[in-house]
């Protein structure tokens, strides 16, 4: 297999807030669109708006920014880029935004990259308790006292 067919993942700390963090294992194959999709998961959000990441550290920098397919006036899309075509390497800091009313801003940084495959994005480590993403904690209970 050829150096450049070779696959490897990359751990990536993702941060939202001081004291809570998931680490997450990730394929180089995936798309930016499939690490946002990791991310939500991580911290147990909807995916039900726009997202972009800013590879140069900077929110809301046109230099190395890649948008969700639905903004449209953009040139670069998350699912059209892999992250091993963003010259990931340990250290290397960006940011993620999710909900541009909101503006969920989370910390990215390479923390390793294995020599290894990986077929699905795996939460490999947790810290602190994630926000909730609508600043209140919805009950099903409730719902159910209300009918």
């Amino acid at each position: 297999m050829s150096a450049a067919n070779k696959e490897i993942s990359y751990v990536i700390s993702v941060s939202v807030c001081a004291g809570c963090y998931r680490h997450i294992k990730i394929s180089s194959k995936a798309t930016l669109y499939q690490l946002h999709k990791a991310i939500l998961d991580a911290f147990e959000f909807d995916d039900d708006h726009a997202h972009a990441f800013f590879m140069d550290d900077s929110v809301w920098s046109d230099k190395e920014s890649f948008y969700a397919n639905i903004i449209e006036d953009e040139e670069r899309h998350t699912a059209e880029y892999k992250l091993e075509q963003l010259g990931l390497c340990v250290g290397k800091k960006f940011k993620y935004l999710f909900d541009f009313g909101d503006e969920w801003r989370f910390q990215c940084k390479v923390l390793k990259v294995l020599d290894e495959k990986t077929k699905m994005p795996e939460i490999i480590r947790s810290k602190g308790e994630a926000p909730s993403q609508y600043g209140y904690e919805f009950d099903d209970e409730e719902l159910d006292e209300d009918e």
